[in-house]
């Protein structure tokens, strides 16, 4: 019989525990949901594997103002001038030179020497980090109210082999963190 009133014993707690964990999850997380959207997030966008490509062109092509860039590694492949690496790297050359503030800080240990050469000698805006530290960012500002951050570098390997993970938020509060974020490592670099 004891055996029994375990069991029963342990239903119990079971069912009123996913009980009170909907509680919690009513009065406690459905406001933070709520609270999110009242807070001016537009939208927040997953973007995965393959999808980076198209999705980072298109929020350069969309840029009016600026385009804030720290990443990891830039990669620029003279052997295959229509990668989908040398198409963003083009884009981002088009875009300043329609007056659009272009300023990039990379990695001084992995980026490729070849890009950051094309990108300066066409006017963009380009500096090393510090040597005190490693980049590992991959974040992208536009126009300060649209921010992308994860884990995929410019690299073909990035773009075709491997798993990578991104988001994209339209936020400008959290925009605005970002940008006093960039500039502080501009400054430092």
């Amino acid at each position: 019989m004891a055996t029994k009133e375990r069991k029963i014993s342990r239903s119990i707690i079971f069912v009123i525990g996913i009980f009170l964990g909907s509680v919690v999850m009513t009065f406690y997380v459905g406001p933070a949901y709520v609270a999110l959207a009242d807070s001016g997030v537009d939208g927040i966008e997953v973007v995965n594997d393959r999808e980076y490509f198209e999705r980072v062109f298109e929020l350069i092509d969309s840029a009016d103002k600026s385009i804030h860039l720290v990443m990891f590694e830039i990669k620029y492949y003279d052997k295959y001038p229509d990668s989908e690496v040398n198409q963003l790297v083009e884009k981002l050359i088009k875009k300043n030179s329609e007056g659009v503030e272009v300023k990039i800080i990379v990695d001084q240990f992995l980026t490729d020497k070849r890009a950051v050469e094309i990108l300066q000698k066409t006017g963009v805006d380009i500096k090393w980090d510090s040597t005190k530290l490693t980049t590992h960012n991959k974040l992208m500002i536009i126009d300060g109210r649209v921010v992308l951050i994860g884990s995929t570098n410019w690299s073909y390997y990035s773009f075709s082999k491997n798993h990578e993970s991104n988001v994209i938020f339209h936020d400008e509060e959290s925009a605005k963190k970002f940008e006093q974020y960039f500039e502080r490592v501009w400054l430092e670099s």
